[in-house]
């Protein structure tokens, strides 16, 4: 049965801008609570003008004092690499399915998931806070000191809340399965989508509610005051300040279905071995009490009758040719005092290794190579790691294939 995946990026992100913005204003104004007037730099006259009209009943010819405006910027970009912002599922055409393992969906049955992907951005915005007398400035001023802890000091003081408008594409989706005969539509009032009137648009569209928690920094504070006024003029307590801010914003949204259907895929490669045996066997007695932690896998160590290995499926290089077969396959589990101790690992083989060709061994990440992630014991009974080049956890499993020599 076919799976289907659809990509949408996200449109009208302003939305979610706006309310942040917003948002931020408010939040500004609580640092100071006898603020009377406070506006957005990027409000329209006519738009000003009747919020104020509303607010104060009358009409407004210049800011009542003390006054907050805020002024953000449009330069925005993705956050820098070290704070998450260059990760490939942030993009929609990079690696869009992995963000199913990152976030929550936003809608989700047993044929259909529906995930939104965030991108990191960052930006910066410009304050200004106009006061009518020079001590209000004072007052003010160590109110932001201490409300983001100084300069350069990153905080998250809120959350704020938006919206996600559902793409028209998911709406229309058709969930369809060929075998069964079910057939439906997505009912996202089972994921609190409701009807929003989407100001900016003036459009009525299906939204899903969304959180976001942003973290802001200050990065200057300054004195933009003019003193003394001249003959004509009374003097103006200005202070100006500008915040950076990084921020995860919904960006594009992946619908996909039968995602739980399995997906068989078989890769032989080095570091994997099949074998045509019974799957566990315990180690015999003397392995026990000689070998802590090592474990016999796939072939009947207790036997000393000879068991044919086909060499398409011997691992390694070992494997080559007619001139070594498979003797034993074992597994050593890493201990916690093998991890936190400072010396190389050392692992007591079950038999005395003559030949480096007759032993390979093979970690998480795929072969070891000999002398640069192990080496053997001058004695050929012990095979010690070099923890220098080996990064060594808990339980981590180092199969050991020891072979024979069939061939002068």
């Amino acid at each position: 049965m076919p799976q289907d995946q659809i990509i949408a990026q996200y449109l009208f992100i302003h939305n979610v801008f706006g309310h942040f913005y917003k948002d931020t204003l408010n939040w500004l104004s609580t640092i100071y609570p006898r603020f009377q007037y406070k506006v957005l730099g990027t409000y329209e006259k006519s738009v000003e003008y009747i919020d104020k009209m509303c607010q104060f009943g009358r009409e407004t010819d210049k800011p009542l004092f003390p006054a907050l405006i805020l002024n953000p910027t449009g330069d925005f970009m993705p956050a820098d690499a070290i704070a998450g912002g260059r990760q490939l599922w942030r993009y929609p055409f990079l690696s869009p399915a992995f963000i199913k393992r990152v976030y929550d969906p936003i809608y989700q049955d047993q044929n259909i998931i529906v995930t939104p992907g965030f991108m990191r951005i960052k930006g910066d915005m410009e304050f200004i806070m106009l006061f009518s007398s020079f001590y209000e400035y004072c007052d003010v001023r160590m109110f932001l000191f201490n409300t983001f802890g100084g300069l350069d000091r990153i905080i998250y003081p809120l959350f704020y809340n938006s919206f996600i408008i559902l793409p028209q594409e998911f709406l229309d989706y058709e969930y369809y399965n060929e075998y069964t005969g079910l057939k439906y539509k997505i009912d996202w009032t089972t994921a609190s989508g409701y009807q929003y009137l989407v100001k900016t648009i003036a459009q009525d569209k299906l939204v899903v509610p969304l959180r976001i928690k942003p973290q802001y920094s200050l990065v200057s504070l300054s004195d933009a005051s003019t003193r003394y006024g001249g003959s004509d003029n009374l003097p103006e307590w200005k202070l100006t300040g500008t915040m950076n801010f990084e921020i995860e914003l919904p960006n594009y949204m992946v619908l996909e279905s039968d995602y739980l259907s399995e997906k068989i895929s078989l890769n032989i490669e080095y570091g994997s071995a099949y074998s045509v045996y019974h799957d566990f066997v315990q180690p015999p007695p003397e392995f026990k009490t000689v070998i802590p932690k090592i474990y016999s896998y796939g072939l009947d160590s207790t036997s000393n009758s000879e068991m044919e290995i086909p060499p398409e499926i011997l691992p390694g290089s070992c494997g080559t040719g007619t001139d070594f077969v498979l003797d034993g396959r074992y597994f050593h589990f890493v201990t916690q005092a093998e991890v936190d101790s400072t010396s190389n690992l050392v692992i007591v083989l079950p038999l005395e290794i003559n030949d480096q060709r007759e032993l390979t061994l093979f970690s998480s990440s795929g072969e070891m190579a000999y002398g640069d992630h192990y080496t053997l014991s001058s004695d050929g009974k012990e095979v010690i790691i070099n923890r220098s080049r080996v990064d060594l956890y808990t339980d981590m499993v180092i199969e050991l294939y020891i072979y024979k020599r069939v061939s002068p």
